[in-house]
């Protein structure tokens, strides 16, 4: 795993005390609704930051880099939660 610092500018609130169980255990996970997975971050204090992270498949990946594949997408599920929608007859193609 390759480390990079991260600085982060966003105002934290504390949103609970918890106790470490007798195996040094921290469970958080109502903070965490939602997600499977979390990047640690520790800084020189010992100080930890928890990001969350949803992961997609590598085959996936370039629709997030292309960014204009990404609002062609974008714009073609707006479009269909919108009921703008028509059939395509595939044997004219």
């Amino acid at each position: 795993m390759k480390t990079q610092p991260l600085h982060v500018a966003d105002d934290f609130v504390e949103v609970d005390t918890r106790t470490l169980d007798d195996r040094h255990r921290l469970c958080i996970g109502d903070c965490l609704k939602g997600f499977q997975r979390v990047r640690v971050f520790q800084n020189k204090n010992g100080e930890l930051f928890l990001r969350p992270v949803v992961e997609i498949p590598a085959s996936e990946a370039w629709l997030f880099k292309k960014k204009s594949a990404l609002r062609s997408v974008q714009k073609g599920l707006k479009d269909a939660s919108q009921g703008k929608i028509s059939k395509l007859d595939l044997r004219t193609l």
